[in-house]
């Protein structure tokens, strides 16, 4: 695969563009370990700055988990769940700040809901917190 330098999108824009691309078509499974920066830099003809860059971009999205020494691989996509409040409630997804990753235990990409009652009280919650059950609302 190759970028081209002359367009106006980024570099690493492109290459993450052609990973996502893989993933969401399939040829790269979840779980699958990605090539090393190396390999994915000669692949695209693009520097390993580009690479890790587009790695990164492809984290922030949630597609792919990135450990040190060990490489990327592709992130088994979450699972949905329907969700219903017992008292009006607005919801939003949203990603989340440093310090709610740090204490709520996320990985980076992971997004998080906010949950706003009429009364005013918001909730902060994780993937791993939301029931799928008949209610959310918590007291």
């Amino acid at each position: 695969m190759h970028v081209d330098p002359n367009s106006f999108t980024p570099l690493y824009v492109q290459v993450a563009d052609a990973l996502r691309a893989q993933i969401e078509d399939g040829a790269l499974r979840p779980g699958t370990k990605l090539k090393n920066e190396d390999a994915l830099a000669d692949e695209f003809g693009t520097g390993k700055a580009t690479i890790r860059q587009a790695l990164r971009l492809l984290r922030t999205e949630g597609l792919i988990d990135t450990e040190n020494r060990r490489g990327s691989t592709v992130r088994t996509p979450p699972a949905l769940a329907l969700v219903s409040l017992e008292k009006p409630a607005r919801i939003r997804a949203r990603m989340p700040t440093a310090k709610e990753r740090a204490v709520l235990g996320l990985p980076e990409g992971e997004p998080v809901l906010v949950v706003t009652y009429a009364d005013g009280h918001v909730e902060i919650l994780a993937r791993s917190e939301i029931d799928a059950g008949p209610a959310l609302g918590r007291e």
